[in-house]
């Protein structure tokens, strides 16, 4: 019998775990600069990041990151409800979706953070590993090729779905019901990243300004 305390504290330690600002810590910790621009309530676009962290603690926070997402769909679920829960997909759902809003409004930032990917991709590896990696792929061959992680990370979200679904549908339909979960994810994630959507459709959100006009050529 699963009890509803066990739950709620379930979710509050989800949020709790999420919200651990693992890029701010370790830039402090270390010496460096600040990971948000002055007014800005997300951190720095992740080359931005990189550079000021260093790749090998920029690698290290990115995959504590993604820790987070797996700890609380796997093993924090289990010891602290029991594993009859894991199969419970509104609970294991909203634990993964409480870590990554931690992660982008973190209690301990005053409501700040990043934008959600690693910890998403985090929650993704757990409940659908396959999925999870193609994602990844789109993620990394858009960001390559790009020169910017931002129309990855924008293509990873779409891409969620549309590999979860066919996945599912073949190989797991015990598994259905999980794509509520990956829906909200990769609306969350889409969400975070507005900015960056929006300037791709050629719209003006606030507080973005217009695209420089182009440079004439002789």
């Amino acid at each position: 019998m699963i009890s509803i305390g066990t739950v709620v504290l379930y979710f509050f330690l989800s949020l709790i775990i999420g919200s651990f600002p693992t890029g701010s810590v370790a830039a402090h910790l270390f010496g460096k600069r600040g990971l948000f621009e002055p007014g800005e309530r997300t951190t720095m676009n992740t080359g931005e990041i990189f550079k000021i962290l260093g790749t090998p603690l920029g690698i290290l926070v990115t995959v504590l990151d993604i820790l987070k997402g797996v700890i609380v769909v796997w093993p924090l679920i289990i010891a602290v409800i029991g594993a009859e829960a894991g199969r419970i997909w509104w609970i294991v759902g909203s634990g993964g979706l409480l870590v990554v809003i931690g992660h982008c409004n973190s209690v301990f930032l005053g409501f700040r953070g990043g934008r959600g990917l690693s910890t998403t991709f985090g929650v993704l590896l757990a409940l659908l590993p396959v999925p999870a990696f193609f994602a990844f792929l789109v993620w990394g061959c858009l960001s390559f090729w790009g020169l910017s992680t931002r129309p990855g990370a924008v293509s990873a979200a779409a891409a969620m779905p549309i590999f979860s679904i066919p996945y599912i549908w073949w190989f797991h339909p015990d598994k259905l019901d999980f794509l509520f979960t990956v829906a909200f994810l990769s609306l969350l994630t889409m969400w975070e990243h507005r900015k960056v959507l929006a300037s791709y459709l050629g719209l003006r959100t606030s507080g973005t300004q217009p695209p420089p006009p182009p440079e004439a050529h002789c």
